[in-house]
């Protein structure tokens, strides 16, 4: 279900489609005459976002902001759908995306702070085909990420329309945002949450020290107004984190 809309600079326009699990976001481009997903939900997503991509300009590209099974388990499906699509993933996901690495399951503090949280708030509860996936661990595919079209982004080169590339790790070693300066928007992937309404830095992290260093990173962007969250509403940015 598409929840907020956003006009762009540059004839683009940004959707927050909000999946059952966590965020994904459409950036229509119409100069590209193209549409880009930045990450793809689970399957349980497949009707409402298969319903709302079936209305716009081709799709393009899913750019995964990092590599845990509610932002990237729909390409299972959508790579079926929409055959000139790519998925692309930050250079450092590509150990866990090809299987030679798997995911570490959570910590019991991850899942009471965060996890369990998050799925409340949300109202989601995972059906056969996300449990099939992962859904509660976040240690996805057993057998190996499908790889026909996969590609690999590195720090800083651009992969969505207008956005910069950042890397943000601590989450995952992974983690990537995007930020369109023009309009203030930094799509953040998990590395930062909303919960009730409030922005908060995620506590469920790979590495405590990148996540810190993270945060300074964003703190420091000049222009920064708006953050489009891995998961909860879209909020103006604090410094107080």
């Amino acid at each position: 279900m598409i929840t907020h809309t956003q006009n762009l600079t540059g004839d683009r326009t940004i959707h927050q489609f909000m999946g059952k699990a966590s965020n994904i976001y459409i950036i229509e481009d119409n100069r590209q005459k193209a549409t880009f997903l930045v990450d793809c939900g689970m399957p349980s997503d497949k009707e409402g976002l298969v319903g709302a991509l079936r209305c716009l300009l081709p799709l393009k590209r899913v750019v995964c902001t990092h590599f845990h099974v509610d932002h990237v388990s729909g390409w299972t499906y959508l790579k079926a759908i929409f055959k000139e699509c790519e998925i692309w993933f930050h250079e450092k996901a590509r150990p866990f995306v090809i299987g030679d690495k798997r995911i570490p399951f959570p910590s019991y503090d991850d899942y009471n702070t965060i996890i369990i949280p998050c799925m409340k708030e949300s109202g989601y509860f995972p059906g056969p085909g996300d449990l099939l996936m992962g859904g509660l661990y976040g240690t996805p595919f057993k057998k190996g990420f499908p790889l026909d079209r996969v590609e690999y982004f590195a720090n800083e080169q651009p992969v969505l329309p207008g956005f910069k590339t950042i890397q943000t790790p601590g989450h995952r070693p992974d983690s990537a945002s995007f930020f369109d300066r023009e309009s203030g928007v930094l799509i953040s992937g998990d590395f930062l949450v909303v919960m009730n309404g409030k922005l908060t830095s995620n506590t469920f992290v790979a590495n405590k020290k990148d996540q810190k260093d993270s945060i300074d990173k964003i703190k420091r962007l000049a222009g920064l107004r708006f953050i489009y969250p891995g998961h909860g509403k879209c909020v103006p940015f604090t410094r107080d984190l």
